[in-house]
């Protein structure tokens, strides 16, 4: 097997569809064969879908959803028991050797409240990838919920695709890869733009044409190339077999995001 180190982002809306969710699942199995991967997961319409139930509304702000008490408390049962399991389960079914954490188990990410009026969002101030490396090293391929301890050890929720920056960034990954609902990163024309450097991102930012969910996503690719992965990039999770693809073939596919 590589030594090669994969992040990958598995985006809340890719994970929609029971097609590409059995798709994703016989890839994850045929590449831990020949590299490491680690996958963060999202789970934004599983949360929503929960909120509405409990009829706790739901507010944005720069594509972060303000969390209250309440919020964080069904942001947690959502991310770490429902989708992290869900998730795990069908990796096992599809042939890889899966384990669900989450971002508070054995210290991984620690982080601190983002903006006071985000509430309970947290910016990620320290990961420990031990607990990473000892799930590698022992052949599993870990799932990773994207909550955080703060500094009071109270949970903090964390954008997925932040938190999955960070972790690739702490790996020193070969590979970063968040997989969505978009083919990547769109022009003000809704072309796709095959790759961006940091200047482009900060004049596609200051336009408003990358704006909403787009901003942590670019954030998160940049912020894991600072800390010493080596190839970040944003992938249409809707394409079928899009990650192997792009992996092994090397397909010309999404946005791939340069320092």
């Amino acid at each position: 097997m590589s030594t090669r180190t994969v992040v990958i982002k598995y985006g809340g809306h890719a994970m929609d569809q029971d097609e590409l969710n059995a798709a994703f699942a016989d890839d994850m199995a045929f590449l831990q064969q020949r590299m490491r991967l680690v996958v963060v997961h999202g789970g934004g319409p599983q949360i929503n879908a929960l909120l509405g139930r409990l009829a706790i509304a739901s507010h944005f702000e720069k594509g972060l959803r303000v969390t209250d008490a309440d919020t964080m408390q069904a942001v947690e049962m959502v991310l770490c028991g429902e989708v992290n399991k869900r998730v795990v389960s069908r990796f096992l079914q599809h042939g890889a050797r899966a384990a669900g954490v989450s971002g508070r188990d054995g210290g991984l990410l620690r982080a601190r409240v983002k903006d006071p009026v985000l509430g309970l969002v947290g910016e990620v101030d320290q990961v420990d990838p031990a607990l990473l490396s000892c799930l590698l090293d022992g052949g599993f391929l870990p799932v990773v919920a994207p909550v955080a301890s703060g500094p009071e050890g109270q949970a903090l929720n964390i954008n997925a695709d932040t938190a999955a920056g960070a972790v690739a960034g702490a790996l020193q990954a070969d590979f970063f890869v968040l997989i969505s609902d978009v083919p990547g990163v769109l022009d003000a024309q809704k072309q796709l733009i095959p790759s961006l450097s940091r200047e482009r991102i900060a004049a596609l930012m200051e336009a408003e044409v990358i704006s909403g969910g787009m901003i942590p996503k670019v954030q998160a690719c940049l912020h894991a190339l600072d800390q010493g992965c080596q190839r970040a990039l944003i992938l249409d999770g809707r394409q079928p077999s899009s990650l192997r693809r792009y992996l092994l073939d090397g397909e010309p596919l999404g946005t791939v995001v340069t320092a």
